[in-house]
């Protein structure tokens, strides 16, 4: 497991924000030369822009100014190189919970790397976990772990990759004094096998512990970098925390002090690099579609709703239908409202979750070198034998509730082509909610938009509102109109009188139900090729921990703002 470490070197990076119409200095100027296999402790005030540093470091940020090299190679630039090369462990732990240990482990080495044996991946997982004094919670569920345990399972999972860089934002805080200082002397050890660590602190008991500490003023200045027992004679002081009263109210005189014992670094391009074979799109597809399995599995009472749901809404449309419903058209075409309704939602609720809590992950695995299509693709792989199964037991209990039941035959059977129809709608809802769940920020936010969702199905699709010429053309655009259009074509139930929105609405041919089916399939493609797109953009963003300002008048420039 042993190797060199990378040489980390920062040539005038600056960040600043746009606050009004006033710029504020995150990092100012900052140039330094972190040489391989060095351990170093990042420290300063709140608001010293450690936590934007490791953003920057860790190229998940661009800065507003001045480049990272890494080895000599720009960290933009080359960030299909460096993807799990480089370790990022942020303050908050982004593992699934609903995992055990050693599965999530599983995964992520799977994930991570090629061509890797079952003997090897089983030696790769066990060295890391004894290296970390983790076997013993190994088959522990990482929610149940404590928080020591998690900071460890954190660093474990990059481990797997064997980086060269470790960048650590945090990784002691919230700890007592006896686990901080046991994950500190891990660090170290690590860093004594050659890697390269830089990590922020909060806490100043074990800095000693590092090769190097850099003490970050105001505004992101670089006040001080150097060994730990140099510092005190540097600002003149008996005690550490005596350095950020100083720092406090005069620290541009220390960064000027700092610049004046620095010299230009010299940037040199490793040139024997290449670049790491990444794991393959159907064995990602494959890896991710277990661990999402594995996940729900887990998780017993999002596992309990996905599948219940499906019968109780069954069971309710039994409850309000009388037996003979299909021989009045009005009472026909609530059943085929409600099948309508039961889909959507049950399309809507498997997916519009999905992707947002797991927002700060994906974005860390494709850091590490995830493919997005293949998250994607494995997210509708499951998501589609969900809502085969919801389509079978909904529809089937309905069916045979009712007395007698639809004759008239389109294609194979009533009963298989009402499953077909059920499934369309909430595959394509599922995939609609995938969109959405990609867009927003926040998973409150799917709180609000679920029920304006379905509020827009009902008014919009001719279910409950006669149509206008304003509603029927935006009715086009709404799963509910080609939804209550199918399910009342298949139960002909303009058999027994005409119907609004009109009798062309409910053609009972294979022609017209054809084409809708054609219609749910475009959409469900369609949206899955935006989901992909939009993680793209959103996720892979520099930007995305900012906002956007206007300055100088049409002139829009994008500034990141980071609040610790």
């Amino acid at each position: 497991m042993k190797t060199n470490g990378f040489q980390v070197q920062i040539s005038h990076v600056c960040e600043e924000v746009l606050i009004g119409k006033k710029k504020k200095k995150i990092l100012s100027e900052l140039t330094l030369n972190v040489e391989k296999g060095e351990f170093i402790a990042i420290v300063g005030c709140s608001g010293a822009g450690k936590t934007t540093l490791m953003n920057i470091l860790s190229g998940y940020n661009q800065p507003s100014k001045g480049k990272v090299y890494i080895e000599g190679l720009d960290l933009l630039k080359e960030e299909e190189y460096f993807k799990g090369k480089i370790a990022y462990v942020p303050q908050e732990e982004i593992l699934d919970q609903t995992l055990t240990l050693q599965k999530s482990l599983e995964y992520s080495l799977k994930l991570r790397m090629k061509n890797k044996t079952k003997k090897e991946r089983i030696a790769t997982i066990n060295y890391v976990l004894k290296t970390l004094e983790l076997s013993h919670v190994r088959n522990t569920l990482i929610k149940n772990l404590s928080g020591g345990e998690k900071k460890r399972a954190s660093i474990a999972t990059e481990m797997l990759s064997d980086p060269h860089l470790f960048l650590l934002d945090e990784p002691t805080s919230g700890l007592d004094a006896n686990i901080e200082k046991k994950i500190m002397l891990k660090l170290r050890e690590i860093a004594d096998t050659g890697k390269t660590i830089i990590i922020t602190a909060h806490t100043i008991s074990n800095l000693h512990i590092c090769d190097k500490v850099l003490f970050m003023g105001t505004e992101g200045r670089i006040c001080y970098f150097g060994p730990y027992q140099d510092i005190f004679n540097y600002f003149h002081v008996q005690e550490f925390v005596n350095i950020y009263d100083i720092l406090k109210n005069d620290s541009k005189n220390w960064y000027k002090k700092y610049l004046e014992s620095q010299k230009e670094i010299e940037i040199v391009a490793d040139t024997k690099i290449k670049n790491k074979k990444r794991v393959g799109f159907f064995s990602q597809t494959a890896t991710l579609v277990k661990r999402y399995v594995s996940s729900l599995k887990n998780n017993k009472f999002m596992l309990a709703l996905l599948l219940g749901q499906a019968v109780l809404m069954a069971l309710c449309i039994c409850v309000a239908t009388e037996k003979e419903s299909i021989l009045n058209p009005v009472t026909a075409a609530m059943m085929c409202i409600a099948f309508t309704l039961a889909s959507i939602w049950l399309g809507l609720f498997n997916t519009i979750q999905e992707i947002v809590k797991e927002r700060d992950m994906l974005k860390k695995e494709y850091m590490s070198g995830l493919n997005f299509a293949s998250y994607i693709v494995s997210k509708i792989i499951v998501v589609a034998v969900l809502c085969l199964y919801q389509s079978i037991v909904c529809v089937t209990i309905v069916y045979f509730h009712l007395d007698p039941r639809p004759q008239d035959v389109l294609f194979t059977n009533t009963l298989l082509d009402f499953i077909i129809n059920f499934f369309l709608i909430t595959f394509s809802t599922s995939s609609i909610g995938l969109l959405i769940s990609s867009l927003v920020k926040e998973t409150k936010t799917t709180l609000i938009l679920s029920p304006l969702y379905m509020m827009v199905q009902m008014l919009f699709s001719g279910m409950f509102v006669p149509f206008v010429n304003v509603t029927r053309k935006i009715s086009y655009f709404t799963s509910g109109r080609w939804g209550y259009e199918s399910f009342g074509t298949i139960s002909n139930i303009t058999k027994y009188g005409v119907l609004e929105p009109s009798e062309s609405f409910f053609q009972f041919n294979n022609l017209h139900l054809l084409s809708i089916w054609t219609i749910m399939i475009i959409v469900s493609l369609l949206f899955l090729i935006l989901s992909v797109c939009s993680i793209r953009i959103t996720i892979l963003n520099k930007k995305n921990y900012g906002l956007v300002l206007l300055e100088e008048k049409s002139k829009v420039k994008r500034k990141k703002i980071y609040r610790k």
